[in-house]
């Protein structure tokens, strides 16, 4: 039996429906794509965003480790009973130059002397100080060469760069910030600064540079176990409208001395006048005949730099207050009814 032929009527419709389904399907897959475009799109700005996030979180995190960097700490208290500068001096008659010894070599100004002294009974320390190259202050009596690795005057390090060279291959340097927690662990001792700059921008920046560092670690109050050295009415001047530091010594190594009493008169009132406790002269000019005078204005004389036994025993015998030395501890002050009474 034949077929029966299809009418072009139900050929059409079928070619129609066919189109288009064919057309849906196209279209269909136009859609896909464009939506898988977009979403590749929307994927990459999304990453960009959180991109963008991470590196605004960053920068929000380096900027408050700044803040947090740069926030100057509460100022400690000062510790109940803890003595001044001025208690600690008077109790003692040596200051250890250059923070002591360390072993037989001098004017490191190196933790390890200090530590030695300190065991050996001294309290007093005099610290030679420097300013580095991006403007810190360190313990350093000057750039000569040989002491540090590539350190001289004409290649001043930073202080990072000077705290990581050993000081002769062996000892370990500090700065004023080591200085100042040095103070905090061995709460019985004062310091006397030997900042030896004497133009005014200079001092005005060093003086500065000690101020703001103790601000930074909370730690002023350790200015009044400090004594600061001037060598000047100008230098004073200068140094006290940085800051108003509670003790200084003054010491003749860089101003005239007339080595006369009319003189020696004329540098203890000033002292007086100014509330300085204290003078400071070189050894081979001191006379006897000063003593009564310093007495009787209240001003402690030192003198610098006696290593000698015999001979820091007769100066203070004939009325110097306490002796700048680099090797000499209380013990080689004691004199022989000293001995026989702690024997008995």
């Amino acid at each position: 039996m034949a077929k029966k032929p299809v009418s072009r009527s139900v050929l059409f419709y079928k070619r129609m429906i066919a189109a288009t389904l064919a057309l849906i399907i196209v279209t269909l897959a136009v859609v896909a794509i464009c939506c898988a475009l977009e979403l590749r799109d929307a994927r990459g700005e999304l990453q960009e965003l959180q991109d963008k996030l991470l590196e605004l979180q960053l920068q929000a995190a380096e900027a408050e480790a700044e803040r947090l960097q740069n926030v100057i700490p509460p100022e400690q208290p000062k510790p109940v009973g803890e003595a001044s500068a001025a208690d600690i001096i008077a109790e003692n008659t040596l200051v250890a130059h250059a923070m002591g010894a360390a072993g037989d070599v001098v004017g490191l100004n190196c933790l390890e002397g200090f530590v030695e002294r300190y065991e050996a009974g001294i309290r007093v320390f005099e610290a030679d100080l420097r300013m580095t190259s991006d403007g810190y202050v360190v313990l350093r009596h000057d750039w000569v060469g040989g002491l540090q690795e590539g350190a001289n005057p004409t290649n001043i390090p930073t202080r990072e760069e000077f705290l990581s060279m050993r000081i002769l291959d062996k000892y370990t340097p500090l700065s004023f910030r080591d200085l100042l927690l040095l103070m905090v662990q061995y709460p019985d001792v004062c310091i006397i600064t030997d900042t030896k700059l004497l133009d005014t921008e200079a001092v005005t920046l060093q003086f500065q540079s000690m101020v703001d560092e103790a601000h930074s670690l909370g730690l002023s109050y350790l200015f009044d176990r400090m004594i600061v050295q001037v060598y000047s009415p100008e230098h004073y001047a200068v140094v006290d409208g940085v800051y108003h530091f509670p003790h200084y010594i003054y010491t003749l190594y860089q101003d005239y001395f007339g080595r006369t009493e009319d003189s020696f008169r004329n540098k203890v009132v000033f002292c007086e006048e100014n509330g300085i406790l204290g003078l400071t002269l070189n050894a081979e000019v001191w006379d006897p005949a000063y003593a009564p005078i310093a007495d009787w204005h209240g001003v402690r004389v030192c003198v610098h730099e006696i290593d000698d036994v015999d001979e820091a025993k007769e100066l203070l015998r004939t009325g110097v207050r306490a002796i700048y030395t680099n090797t000499l501890v209380p013990a080689d002050m004691e004199t022989d009814a000293d001995t026989a009474a702690e024997n008995d």
